[in-house]
C-alpha cells in the first residue's frame, strides 16, 4: 500500500465516474490529497494521478482518447474515468485489500460487470438496452420506446452520487461535497469487493462440500450460498446426485432444503420432501415424520427445519428413502 497519493480531477459538477475513480485510488493508499480544478490547473510534473481531465491516459473526453480507449471488452460501452482507473490499478488496489492473487482476475471482472459498466455507460450517455433494440428491425418505434422505458431503474448508484452535488440554491462547497461523495463511494466499493471475495471463498467451500457429500445429502456447516455453485456443476456427477442440503438456519436450528433439477423452475425438486409433511409444524410434523425435533415443513415442500443437526440429517435421509 502506498503512503500518500496526490490526485487531480476536474472541478465543478462531479459524477459517479470521477467520484468512484477517486474512491478506488484511496483504497491503495494510507492517505489521499485531492485537488480539483480546470484544464489550466492540471499539474505538469510527476507525483500526481490525473483523471477525468487533462487528456492523459485516465481521461476519456477527447476524440483521440475515446478512440484509443475503445469499449469495455465484449460490450459497446465506452470507458469513463472509473473504468480506466480500475483497468490500470485493479491489481494494486486488490493487493492493498489483501485479495488472494488467484482471485484477482475474477474480482476484476465481477466488479466490472456489477458496478463499473453501469457507471461508465451512464457517464458516457450510452444506453446498452437502446443500443441492442436498435439492431432489431421488426420493432416499432413505440415498442422500442416502451422497452427502453421499462428497462430504466428508478434509481442507480450514478444518481445517488449526483445527489451529493450541492443544490442550486445552496452555499455548500463543491469540494467538500465531492469528499463526502468519495467517502460514500469508498464504502460501496469495500462492501462490493468484500462480497465478491466472500462469494469466491464460498465457491471453494461449497465445491469441497460437494466432494464430501454422500447418500444424496450435502452438509454446509457453516452455511454459505450454494445454489449458484451446485447448479453450475453440470459435469460433476456428485453435484448432480445431491437431493438435499443440510445447513444451520439463520433463525436458529437446522434446515433441509431441496435441490432443483432446473434452477429456473423453483418447483423442479430433484427428490421432493414427502407430500404428507407439507405445511405441517411442530407436533403435527413430528408425529407424521417421526423426527423428534421437527419444526416445520414449507407448504410447497422445498424446505423443512429441525432443532438439531442430527435430526436434520435424519429428516433428509428419511425423505431420500421415500
Amino acid at each position: 500500500m502506498r503512503g500518500k497519493l496526490n490526485l487531480f480531477t476536474h472541478n465543478g459538477l462531479f459524477h459517479a465516474d470521477d467520484v468512484f475513480a477517486a474512491a478506488m485510488l484511496s483504497l491503495m493508499a494510507e492517505e489521499i490529497h485531492v485537488e480539483r480544478g480546470g484544464d489550466q490547473d492540471v499539474p505538469k510534473g510527476g507525483g500526481w494521478i490525473v483523471f477525468d481531465i487533462g487528456e492523459g491516459e485516465l481521461d476519456h473526453h477527447s476524440v483521440e482518447n475515446k478512440e484509443r480507449n475503445g469499449t469495455h471488452p465484449g460490450t459497446e460501452i465506452p470507458y469513463a474515468a472509473c473504468g480506466l482507473v480500475w483497468k490500470k490499478f485493479y491489481k494494486e488496489i486488490l493487493e492493498a485489500m489483501d485479495c488472494e492473487p488467484r482471485y484477482m482476475e475474477s474480482v476484476y471482472s465481477r466488479l466490472e460487470t456489477s458496478l463499473i459498466l453501469g457507471i461508465d455507460a451512464e457517464d458516457n450517455g450510452f444506453d446498452p438496452v437502446a443500443a441492442e433494440i436498435a439492431k432489431m428491425p421488426n420493432l416499432t418505434d413505440d415498442q422500442r420506446k416502451m422497452i427502453v422505458f421499462q428497462s430504466k431503474t428508478s434509481f442507480s448508484v450514478s444518481k445517488l452520487i449526483k445527489d451529493f452535488n450541492p443544490p442550486w440554491n445552496s452555499d455548500m462547497d463543491y469540494n467538500e461535497a465531492f469528499d463526502d461523495a468519495v467517502s460514500f463511494a469508498r464504502d460501496i466499493l469495500i462492501n462490493r469487493i468484500d462480497s465478491i471475495i466472500s462469494s469466491l471463498d464460498g465457491r471453494d467451500y461449497v465445491l469441497r462440500a460437494i466432494d464430501y457429500s454422500a447418500d444424496h445429502i450435502m452438509i454446509l456447516d457453516p452455511f454459505a450460498p450454494w445454489e449458484g455453485v451446485l447448479y453450475g456443476q453440470f459435469r460433476n456427477p456428485k453435484a448432480q446426485d445431491i437431493w438435499y442440503v443440510v445447513s444451520p438456519a439463520l433463525r436458529g436450528g437446522w434446515n433441509v432444503q431441496c435441490a432443483l433439477s432446473n434452477s429456473d423452475d423453483r418447483t423442479s425438486f430433484r427428490h421432493p420432501l414427502p407430500e404428507s409433511w407439507h405445511g405441517l409444524r411442530n407436533e403435527e410434523l413430528r408425529e407424521v415424520s417421526g423426527i423428534e425435533t421437527a419444526l416445520f415443513c414449507h407448504a410447497s415442500g422445498f424446505l423443512a427445519g429441525t432443532e438439531t443437526m442430527a435430526d436434520a440429517l435424519a429428516m433428509a435421509a428419511k425423505a431420500a428413502s421415500m
